[in-house]
């Protein structure tokens, strides 16, 4: 017996394999024998350690806009060994780095990526100066998420509007430098050109941008009032594709901005509690776009500024449903796309709600001569009356009238029949707002 167990302990040495020596002394159990796991990288150990599609390790996409925030773990099979992670061939994509983190098994490719494309790189692992050597080919797309690339065209990108296709630019005034922006939506570079049209004389176009400051640029050389230049500009984007967009700039003279007074003055209006209001604001000189602002004072509550007709003349109009009577001071100030500023004082005055008063007449008698004049509040005196409906209604024998023609604010005449009599009554004020309410008299018999 020893001499068997000893002969089975010289077969383990000479194999250099690990066998289950007390299964097989308990009866004869199968021996089970254990080999080292080789050294290698893995893909796809977690979802996100990306798919093996021949023999390519496809790591998880990544984007060039916010959020783009990106990390991929790179591991080995062997996990604590000892390891160090280098880039073999290719290039990892622009913004993405893989840090070197020796002796900890695996290694993380991240960073914030910048650029769009498809990138095929090969990592090599190795266990030490003198140990095993593994390389694996990884590939990583990044994208472009949000709106395609574009030339931009806004007032908050390069104070431009968009009409019809073409891109109305702030104007040109003569002798004055230009600062019209022309954008790409990811702040691509590239080549820039004029490929119709042409630009103002004094202005240029650089052949290359950047992304961002004033792609054109000069002062305008040539004063025409009011002559508008279109031309259409090719530039490229952040993946190469062409971009195009039609652009059109108008010469203004050097005049001062100034703001120009409506017919009724510096005093608005005036406007009415409840009743709808707008007054535009105007001005001359200077270059579009422009914006008002209010500076001092108060505008009158429920009114604010609006934008009406150009979009280049933004905040022009004061509009509203005023919601409080009383007189209203306040400064406005407008600004060009230059920055010259010009500003005013007005006053409006905000009269109380149009009404009739709902106090019965006086009452009249059958047979005897009557007459009494109908009374509004509020609004714009004077006041135009009429019966809503017919005259039919009006107690029998009497009629509207007026001693000024047109206004029917006296109910007079003979009454011929007794009652109560309740009938309903528009006002009108000068501003033409109009209020409605019911009128009572009584007819004695």
């Amino acid at each position: 017996m020893r001499r068997t167990i000893s002969a089975a302990l010289s077969l383990v040495a000479i194999t250099g394999t690990v066998t289950a020596l007390a299964a097989a002394a308990a009866g004869g159990a199968s021996a089970k024998t254990y080999k080292p796991v080789p050294f290698r990288l893995v893909c796809g150990t977690t979802a996100s350690d990306g798919t093996l599609e021949n023999g390519v390790c496809v790591l998880p996409a990544g984007q060039t806009t916010p959020p783009n925030s990106y990390s991929a773990t790179i591991p080995t099979s062997t996990g604590g060994a000892t390891s160090t992670f280098s880039v073999a061939s290719g290039s990892l994509p622009p913004g993405l780095n893989l840090p070197a983190q020796p002796g900890s098994g695996t290694d993380t490719v991240a960073g914030n990526p910048s650029k769009a494309g498809v990138y095929d790189f090969t990592i090599k692992a190795a266990t030490g100066p003198s140990g095993l050597a593994v390389t694996l080919t990884y590939e990583i797309t990044i994208t472009v998420q949000g709106p395609p690339d574009q030339l931009l065209c806004s007032l908050a990108d390069n104070g431009g509007v968009l009409e019809s296709g073409t891109c109305v630019l702030p104007d040109a005034i003569a002798g004055v430098p230009y600062a019209g922006h022309l954008l790409t939506s990811h702040q691509a570079g590239g080549t820039l050109s004029v490929i119709t049209g042409s630009l103002p004389p004094g202005l240029t176009l650089p052949a290359t941008f950047t992304g961002s400051g004033d792609a054109i640029s000069g002062t305008v050389t040539q004063q025409n009032e009011g002559n508008s230049y279109d031309f259409t500009v090719q530039g490229t984007g952040d993946q190469g594709q062409p971009l195009f967009q039609a652009y059109s700039i108008t010469v203004d003279p050097n005049e001062p901005l100034t703001v120009v007074l409506p017919s009724e003055g510096s005093a608005l209006g005036p406007g009415m509690v409840g009743g709808a209001f707008a007054q535009n604001f105007f001005l001359s000189g200077g270059g579009n776009p422009y914006t008002w602002s209010v500076v001092a004072g108060q505008l009158p509550p429920g009114l604010t500024l609006q934008t009406q007709g150009d979009p280049q003349d933004v905040g022009n109009q004061l509009a509203g449903t005023p919601t409080t009577a009383g007189t209203y001071t306040f400064t406005m100030e407008v600004t060009d796309y230059d920055g010259q500023q010009a500003t005013q004082q007005f006053s409006l005055t905000i009269d109380p709600a149009l009404q009739i008063s709902s106090t019965p007449l006086p009452a009249g008698t059958v047979g005897v001569a009557y007459s009494h004049d109908l009374t509004a509040q509020g609004g714009d005196p004077p006041y135009t009356w009429s019966v809503v409906n017919n005259i039919n209604e009006l107690p029998p024998g009497l009629t509207l009238g007026t001693a000024a023609p047109g206004f029917n604010n006296v109910l007079a005449g003979t009454p011929t029949q007794a009652g109560t009599f309740s009938f309903p009554m528009q006002v009108q004020d000068s501003n033409d707002d109009t209020a409605t309410g019911t009128v009572t008299v009584t007819i004695n018999p």
